[in-house]
C-alpha cells in the first residue's frame, strides 16, 4: 500500500471543489523528466531554479571532469525527485488547497475511495439528513 497526502480546495461556500492526492515519497517522473514535470504542474519558480542549477552544472563541466558533473547532476536529480511531491504539496497550499490528512491505498483511485469513505463516516448525519446542513 502507498501513502497519499490529501489536499482539498473549497469554494467560498465551504463546499469541496477539488480533491488532490499526492503520493508520498520518490517521484520517478520528476527524476527522469524534471523540467517537464515542473512545467506540467505549473510550478514556474521551481522550473526556473532547475534551469539555473542546470546552467551551473554546464559551467562546472567546463572546469571539472565529466564524471564529476554526472555524479553531481545525478545526486541533484535524486534530491529533486525525492522532494518533488512535497514541493507540489506546498505549491498547492499556496493556491488555496488545504492538507486535510493522509490516506493509504493500493493506487490513487483506491486511496481516493478510502478518503471519500472517511468523509462519509465523518459527516454521515449531514449526508443522510440535509436539514442539518
Amino acid at each position: 500500500m502507498k501513502l497519499y497526502n490529501v489536499l482539498v480546495k473549497k469554494n467560498p461556500a465551504g463546499k469541496i471543489q477539488d480533491i488532490v492526492l499526492l503520493k508520498d515519497g520518490f517521484s520517478w517522473l520528476a527524476f527522469f523528466f524534471s523540467g517537464l514535470w515542473f512545467l506540467y504542474h505549473r510550478m514556474w519558480k521551481e522550473f526556473l531554479v532547475l534551469i539555473v542549477v542546470n546552467t551551473a552544472f554546464v559551467v562546472l563541466a567546463k572546469i571539472s571532469s565529466g564524471l564529476d558533473r554526472a555524479l553531481l547532476e545525478a545526486a541533484f536529480l535524486f534530491l529533486v525527485a525525492l522532494n518533488a511531491n512535497y514541493w507540489r504539496c506546498e505549491h498547492l497550499k499556496k493556491n488555496g488547497y488545504e492538507l486535510v490528512g493522509l490516506v493509504f491505498g493500493a493506487n490513487k483511485i483506491d486511496a481516493k475511495l478510502h478518503f471519500v469513505e472517511d468523509l462519509e463516516d465523518e459527516f454521515c448525519e449531514t449526508i443522510l439528513d440535509p436539514k442539518t446542513a
